[in-house]
Order: structure tokens, then sequence, then C-alpha cells
């Protein structure tokens, strides 16, 4: 059976700490650039609103309001369909 030496000279020299240590400071500059980032970011939105023309009117169909008659029916079949799928219960 091979015999592993685990102590502390070994990490010595091997550089260990010193690769510890320049990972910790590569992820905290990593996170450090994407705070930053989300912080600029609606100062950047704004700037690319005043650039970008608005748009006169959606995209996409446009849905005619319910008349009332419709509203009532509507309400009526969601009731129907609760009470037989059991969402309402019948007390």
């Amino acid at each position: 059976m091979i015999k592993i030496n685990l102590n502390i000279q070994n990490i010595l020299d091997g550089q260990g700490i010193e690769i510890s240590i320049a990972g910790m400071l590569i992820v905290f500059a990593a996170l450090s650039l994407i705070s930053l980032f989300i912080y600029c970011l609606p100062m950047i939105l704004r700037i690319f609103t005043r650039m970008l023309p608005s748009e006169e009117e959606p995209h996409g169909p446009t849905v005619a309001p319910l008349a009332p008659d419709d509203v009532v029916l509507a309400a009526i079949g969601f009731t129907l369909h609760s009470q037989t799928d059991g969402f309402i219960s019948a007390e």
C-alpha cells in the first residue's frame, strides 16, 4: 500500500498558499466586475432608451373588450368548470 505523507511542508513546497491566494483574488475580481456591471446597468439602459426610438403601436393583435353578456357567461362557465373538477367545495 502507498503511504501518503500529508503535512504543511508539502503545501509550502508546491506553492499551495500562493496558488490559493491567486485563485481567491481572481474570483474576487470577477465578482467585483459582475457587481459593477449590475450597478451600471440602469444607466446603460437609460442611454439606450434615448438612442432607440420608441414604438408607436405595440405589435400583435389587439383584443376587443368583452361585452357585459360575455363576462356573465364567462363567470358562469368558470363556476361550472370549478365545481365539476372539485376546485370549489360544495358545503
